[in-house]
């Protein structure tokens, strides 16, 4: 069972942020970032909460259900043995229709990834174009 730091610190790399980012983006140390993902915090409030949720673009269930859904991918796949005789076929055909599922689901993970990695991206361009914004603010005279 993953505890809220991890799932924050998995969204995190899948986002392709760095802790500094972070700690950056909600104004606080990088040792008290570091420690809310390693869950060291010893009360991580709702409205902390919710800021790293802002930050990493999801929502605050997004985070508390994170990895949820690829462990229970993985539990609901099971390995399937082939057995001869009369209900060979019966089980082939079966087995093909779950190779289709399970070739199904693997799409969907991709597509939800490739989807991530897109939100990433608009992310990092957010920070970059943000902080470019700050240092052009702070170098007029």
């Amino acid at each position: 069972m993953m505890l809220v730091g991890d799932k924050i610190r998995g969204i995190r790399l899948l986002k392709g942020l760095s802790q500094e980012n972070m700690a950056e983006m909600l104004s606080m140390s990088l040792v008290a970032y570091g420690d809310i993902e390693r869950n060291k915090t010893k009360e991580l409030t709702l409205k902390r909460l919710e800021q790293i949720a802002q930050v990493l673009g999801v929502t605050v269930p997004d985070i508390l259900s994170f990895g949820d859904r690829i462990s229970n991918f993985f539990e609901n796949c099971q390995n399937t043995n082939v057995l001869n005789g009369e209900n060979a076929s019966n089980i082939t055909h079966y087995n093909d229709s779950k190779e289709i599922q399970h070739q199904l689901q693997i799409a969907q993970l991709e597509i939800e990834k490739l989807k991530l990695e897109k939100e990433k991206m608009q992310w990092e361009l957010r920070y970059w174009q943000e902080k470019m914004e700050k240092e052009e603010k702070t170098n007029v005279f």
